[in-house]
Order: structure tokens, then C-alpha cells, then sequence
């Protein structure tokens, strides 16, 4: 496959290894390339340096730092790219916080990878085709 047809995936998690972790579980299965980032700067960085995300994978902890501004910086940096948080459910209350600030959706953890896989395909899918 071409990469023009690709999907690039950023991946924000503070926890290096989660982060690698989900990488090679996407990259895989898919025609995907995943791109890490453990910082909010390198994020934004990543972000505005002109490649086409179709998704953001946000842990949740991360995100509501500074009253969610990295969510907030990363939906007007990339409008276009699909953000999803990753959380517990006992953070319910803050998962809805951030689909309410412009996530499109969210992971619940403890997270089994084929599930996780799963769901990351129909994020990817619906993007393309419908809103969530």
C-alpha cells in the first residue's frame, strides 16, 4: 500500500511504554504509522508540523492538566484530526468533561488489545464516514 493511504496516528502518553505499547499494536494489523509523544510541546509540535493525523490518542490524566488546555490547543492546532481519550471509568465524570471540550470519543482501561485494536478501527472508519 501507498503511504498516501495511510493513517497517521499520534499518541500522547506521559508513560513512555504504554505509549510504544499501543504503537505496535496498531502498526500491526493496519496500514497505519503511529507517532509518540510524552510531552505537551512535542505534541503540539507534532501536531502543527504539517503531517495528516486522522487520530489522536489523549490519555485522559494528561488531558485534564491546566483544565484540559492541551485538548483545547491540540483541537485548534488540528481541527481535522479525531481525538480520543484513554481512561478509567471511575473518571467518567472527566471523560465527559472532554468530549465536551472536542473529544470524539474514548478508551475505557484496563484496555485488552484486540478490543483496543477493534475500537481504533472504528475510529478510523467513522471518521472518514460520519461524525460520533
Amino acid at each position: 500500500m501507498s503511504t498516501d493511504s495511510r493513517i497517521n496516528i499520534l499518541i500522547f502518553d506521559p508513560e513512555r511504554d504504554a505509549g510504544e505499547l499501543f504503537a505496535r499494536a496498531l502498526e500491526s494489523r493496519r496500514n497505519c504509522r503511529c507517532y509518540l509523544a510524552s510531552s505537551v510541546e512535542e505534541t503540539l509540535d507534532l501536531l502543527r508540523g504539517g503531517i495528516p493525523f486522522t487520530l489522536m490518542i489523549l490519555d485522559l490524566k494528561a488531558a485534564m492538566t491546566d483544565d484540559y488546555l492541551l485538548l483545547k490547543q491540540a483541537r485548534r492546532a488540528s481541527p481535522q484530526t479525531t481525538v480520543i481519550v484513554v481512561g478509567y471509568l471511575h473518571q467518567k465524570d472527566h471523560i465527559l468533561k472532554a468530549m465536551t471540550l472536542g473529544a470524539r470519543g474514548h478508551i475505557i482501561k484496563p484496555i485488552k488489545l484486540d478490543a483496543f485494536r477493534k475500537k481504533i478501527e472504528e475510529f478510523t472508519l467513522g471518521s472518514a464516514t460520519s461524525t460520533m
